[in-house]
């Protein structure tokens, strides 16, 4: 990288040689519209040394718990917005804690956490309940204890 220094104290730079501006040229200032080049032709490593790319930490699990309390229905887009990733979306998924629809994008929070082979063996019961399961078993087990 080449850099460039303004009368303003302001350092700009460019990725080749030719880009760079002449001492006295007036360039584009990001604080003053337009400043003069005070010094020219400085290079800097590409390396540490560069300027630092800030970004905002990552949210946590608990965060998308938090934010979910408040709005128990939302969509991926305002999950993504709130700087809630993709992968923490579908680690909630796999986990349990919501019902993500990708097809229309919403994202809802789930009231009741069962695991699932348990969710599985009550609704089998419920279904033999419905056609007289339970009540058969029940009479056998009268009928084997009078015995």
């Amino acid at each position: 990288m080449f850099t460039v220094t303004l009368r303003c104290g302001e350092e700009l730079s460019y990725e080749a040689r030719s880009f760079l501006p002449r001492v006295g040229d007036l360039v584009p200032c990001r604080h003053h519209g337009y400043c003069t080049v005070e010094m020219a032709g400085g290079h800097v490593s590409t390396g540490s040394s560069g300027p630092s790319v800030h970004r905002a930490r990552p949210r946590s699990q608990r965060e998308l718990q938090e934010w979910l309390r408040q709005r128990p229905v939302t969509t991926v887009q305002a999950l993504r917005r709130h700087r809630f990733t993709l992968r923490m979306i579908a680690v909630a998924e796999r986990d349990g804690l919501v019902d993500v629809d990708l097809g229309t994008g919403r994202v809802a929070i789930r009231l009741h956490r069962q695991p699932l082979h348990l969710a599985d063996e009550d609704h089998s019961l419920t279904r033999a309940a419905g056609h007289g399961g339970l009540d058969h078993i029940r009479k056998e087990g009268h009928a084997s204890t009078k015995r």
